[in-house]
């Protein structure tokens, strides 16, 4: 089962902060609900493991994330590949990021994600709101990172 989303995120912090910090995989991973560890090889090449869960099926996810495209301080594409509790995802992102009219920055990004096994027979209505709350609660908590200090 495929999935695709999409929006902007906006920010009071300059393009290249939001960027370096979306490139730096222990601020990114930080970031993620259910996030247990990180364990990072370069900046663009970690493996995370986040505790997820959808209805009944809960438990933790391993997802291994590589850059396949950066240019800083515009645009990045991160691939990733997990497995846990019988599933398997494959996720697909990309961001770009430009100067906001008003000072700040402006970011457009999107996401495809292939959901395979237990998870998968759920169904994607299930599957496409549990995403999009962990997506807010990904860019409430990456906000105030940017926009501090």
């Amino acid at each position: 089962m495929a999935t695709h989303f999409e929006g902007d995120f906006d920010s009071k912090a300059p393009p290249a902060k939001v960027y370096s910090a979306l490139m730096d995989p222990n601020e990114l991973s930080s970031c993620m609900p259910g996030f247990q560890r990180a364990e990072v090889r370069s900046p663009g090449d970690f493996t995370v493991v986040v505790k997820a869960g959808v209805s009944f099926i809960r438990g933790n996810f391993t997802i291994k994330f590589s850059m396949v495209e950066a240019k800083e301080p515009v645009h990045a594409k991160l691939v990733g590949r997990g497995s846990g509790m019988g599933s398997v995802v494959d996720i697909e992102a990309t961001m770009d990021i430009s100067e906001a009219a008003g000072g700040g920055s402006s970011m457009k990004w999107s996401a495809e994600a292939r959901v395979g096994g237990k998870i998968a027979s759920l169904g994607e209505r299930l599957l496409e709101g549990q995403a999009e709350k962990i997506i807010r609660e990904m860019f409430a908590c990456l906000r105030v990172k940017f926009d501090r200090g």
